[in-house]
C-alpha cells in the first residue's frame, strides 16, 4: 500500500474533471466506480457542486453552529490523496472502500464531504479520495498537521491487518522514530531502481519502467515522477543509504550519459501534455465511434422488435379484439334507448359484460404471448450490447497502449551517449529515459 498526498487545491470542479475523467478528456474510461460520503447525493456530477457550496458558505455555517468566525479565509479547501495497492494485490470494491473509510478516520475527516474514484489506468489498483476540508455542519477547517506521518502509520496498521509488507523501509523508518531518530522519506521506486541497476542504461530503464524520467535540471540531474513532480534523486538515496551515499556516486554511474542531451523537466511535461492531449482526442473520437455503434445496434433491434410486434399483432388479430372490446364498452357505458329497455326487461347487459370479460382475458393472454416473444429479442439485444461494450473497452485499452508504445519509440533517442557526443561511433541506445 502506498499513500500519496496531492497538493491542496482551490477548485472542486477541477478535482472532479481530473480525478473522475480521463486525462485531458471528457471521457471516463479509466474510472471503474465512484462513491460519495456524507452527502445527500450519490452522483459525483452533483457532489462537487455540494462541496463547493459548503466551502463558499463556510462563514454562514460557523454562524449557524455558533463557532468563532475569526481566522484567515480558507483559500485551498480541496484535499486529495490516493491509495495504491501492489500490482499483485486484487482488492475488491468493498476492501477499497474500507481502506478509504479507515484512512479518513485516521486523518480526522470521517464527517467531511468526500468523493472517491477507482482508476484502472495503472497496473496497480488504486483509488483517489477528494475531501472537503470544511466541515459540512460547523464550517470549521480540518486540522491536517502531520498528515503524511498519519497516513504512513495508518498503512502500517493496515498492512499488519492484511499480513502484507511490500515496503520494508516504512517499518524501518518507524523503528528509527521509536528510538528518537529523525527519518526522511525515501521514494521506494527510486531506491529500488538504484539497487536493481549497475550502470546508466539499466538505471534509466528501471526508472522508466516505474514511470520516472531523468531530466537535466538547472544545477544537477533531477527526476520527473509520473505525476509531473520534479525531485532530486540524491535526497531519496541519501535517506535510504545514509550519509555515506554521496552525489558523486550518482555522477559516476551516469558517466555514460551526456547531461546536456537530456530533456529539461519543462520539456518532459510539455511532451506529456501533448501525449495526453493526443490520447484524449483519439479517445474522444473512439468514444463517438463507439456511441454510434451502440446506437446503431439499439436502433436495429428496436426495428426488429417493432416489426415482430406488428407481425404478432396481425397473427393474433389484436386490433380486431381491441375494436370488439371498445364496441362492447361503448354499449355498456352509453347504451341506446332500446338497449336500456333490454337491460331492464331481459338483463341483456349480463351477456355483454360476459363477452367483455372474455375478450379482455383473451387480449391479456395475447399481450402476454407477444411480450414473451419480444423479451427474447430484448435479451438478445442486451447480450449483444454487453459484448459490444467489452469489445469497445478492449479497443480503448489497445489504443492507449499503442499510443504509449509509439511515444516510447519516438522518444527513445532523446538523449545521446557521451561517446557519440565525442564522435565515437557506437550502437544507439535502445532504451528511453
Amino acid at each position: 500500500m502506498v499513500p500519496r498526498l496531492a497538493a491542496q487545491g482551490c477548485s472542486f470542479h477541477g478535482a472532479f474533471l481530473y480525478y473522475f475523467h480521463d486525462k485531458q478528456a471528457k471521457t471516463s474510461q479509466r474510472v471503474a466506480w465512484t462513491e460519495t460520503l456524507n452527502m445527500v447525493t450519490s452522483k459525483v456530477e452533483k457532489a462537487w457542486k455540494v462541496m463547493a457550496y459548503t466551502a463558499k458558505n463556510q462563514d454562514r455555517l460557523k454562524e449557524v453552529s455558533q463557532q468563532k468566525r475569526s481566522g484567515a479565509k480558507l483559500k485551498n479547501p480541496v484535499l486529495a490523496f490516493s491509495l495504491s495497492w501492489h500490482p499483485e494485490q486484487k482488492p475488491n470494491r468493498e476492501s477499497m472502500m474500507e481502506a478509504a473509510l479507515t484512512s479518513l478516520e485516521k486523518l480526522g475527516l470521517s464527517d467531511h464531504e468526500t468523493m472517491i474514484a477507482c482508476h484502472t489506468d495503472e497496473p496497480q489498483p488504486h483509488i483517489h479520495v477528494v475531501v472537503n476540508k470544511v466541515h459540512p455542519r460547523t464550517g470549521l477547517v480540518a486540522c491536517l498537521k502531520h498528515s503524511k506521518r498519519k497516513l504512513q502509520d495508518w498503512v502500517r496498521e493496515y498492512q499488519k491487518k492484511e499480513k502484507t509488507n511490500y515496503c520494508p523501509q516504512r517499518e524501518l523508518n518507524h523503528q528509527k522514530r521509536e528510538k528518537g531518530k529523525k527519518t526522511r522519506y525515501a521514494n521506494p521506486a527510486i531506491v529500488e531502481a538504484w539497487k536493481n541497476s549497475h550502470d546508466a542504461k539499466s538505471f534509466m530503464q528501471e526508472l522508466q519502467d516505474k514511470g520516472y524520467q531523468l531530466a537535466q535540471g538547472r544545477k544537477r540531474l533531477v527526476l520527473v515522477d509520473p505525476y509531473g513532480k520534479t525531485s532530486n534523486p540524491v535526497r531519496d538515496l541519501k535517506s535510504a543509504f545514509g550519509r555515506e551515499f554521496k552525489e558523486a556516486a550518482l555522477q559516476e554511474r551516469m558517466t555514460d550519459i551526456d547531461p546536456s542531451s537530456l530533456p529539461t523537466p519543462e520539456a518532459i511535461l510539455e511532451r506529456r501534455k501533448r501525449h495526453e492531449e493526443k490520447v484524449a482526442a483519439l479517445l474522444t473520437r473512439q468514444t463517438e465511434k463507439h456511441r454510434g455503434e451502440s446506437m446503431e445496434l439499439v436502433v436495429r433491434f428496436q426495428d426488429l422488435i417493432d416489426r415482430k410486434r406488428d407481425e404478432l399483432a396481425t397473427f393474433y388479430r389484436l386490433n380486431d379484439k381491441l375494436s370488439e372490446i371498445g364496441h362492447l364498452q361503448d354499449q355498456l357505458q352509453s347504451p341506446g334507448l332500446v338497449q336500456r329497455i333490454g337491460f331492464v326487461l331481459f338483463r341483456s347487459d349480463r351477456k355483454l359484460k360476459l363477452q367483455f370479460n372474455v375478450a379482455t382475458k383473451q387480449i391479456a393472454v395475447v399481450e402476454a404471448r407477444i411480450e414473451q416473444a419480444l423479451s427474447v429479442l430484448e435479451q438478445e439485444r442486451e447480450r449483444k450490447l454487453r459484448h459490444l461494450e467489452l469489445r469497445q473497452s478492449r479497443e480503448c485499452k489497445m489504443l492507449i497502449k499503442k499510443i504509449d508504445q509509439e511515444s516510447l519509440t519516438r522518444n527513445g533517442d532523446s538523449y545521446r551517449h557521451v561517446d557519440q557526443a565525442r564522435g565515437i561511433k557506437r550502437p544507439a541506445p535502445t532504451f528511453d529515459h
